[in-house]
């Protein structure tokens, strides 16, 4: 995979989708990628969800979409607003530095909406149920009746956009 992610190379930065359940190992492997890819960035959907209703809006499509997937195909700079877990607010304005490779990871990075802009979707296939113990165990408990509704979400978000279905890799999440 990585040889033909390399090959993507052209006058315009590939970005390259991760998706996945949330737990399955998308930003361990956006890591990964990053170090391997060099001249890359990534972005987590984790900064760019508008708290913990309604994360996967037409909102955040739009704000992705304009903030994001538009300026870096183009060349131009991206900004994009930083959501604040703590304050429950957006507080900051990040800028993506010019690079070969943008790496968008997270659930929902894969979705119809963004697909023309991407050059490669992978899929992070893992049980829903073992993700969400281990979102449990490296956030906390504090956070599982606010990953239950999550879930739903992400359940919701997925029948609708299949994303699984048009991945151009599909990897399991299990170690």
């Amino acid at each position: 995979m990585l040889q033909e992610l390399l090959l993507l190379r052209s006058d315009k930065p590939a970005i390259i989708a991760i998706d996945g359940v949330a737990g399955s190992g998308k930003t361990t492997l956006a890591e990964r990628l990053r170090v391997d890819l060099v001249s890359c960035s990534v972005v987590h959907m984790d900064d760019l969800y508008n708290g913990w209703s309604e994360p996967l809006s037409s909102e955040l499509t739009q704000r992705v979409i304009t903030q994001i997937l538009k300026p870096v195909i183009n060349h131009k700079l991206a900004q994009y607003e930083k959501y604040n877990w703590y304050l429950e607010s957006f507080d900051l304005i990040s800028s993506i530095p010019q690079r070969d490779f943008l790496i968008l990871e997270g659930v929902g990075s894969g979705q119809v909406a963004f697909r023309e802009f991407l050059s490669k979707l992978i899929w992070v296939e893992l049980d829903p149920q073992l993700g969400f113990e281990r979102v449990l165990a490296r956030d906390g408990e504090g956070v599982r009746t606010q990953m239950i509704n999550f879930l739903v979400n992400q359940s919701n978000h997925f029948s609708s956009e299949l994303t699984q279905n048009t991945a151009d890799y599909t990897i399991s999440g299990v170690p």
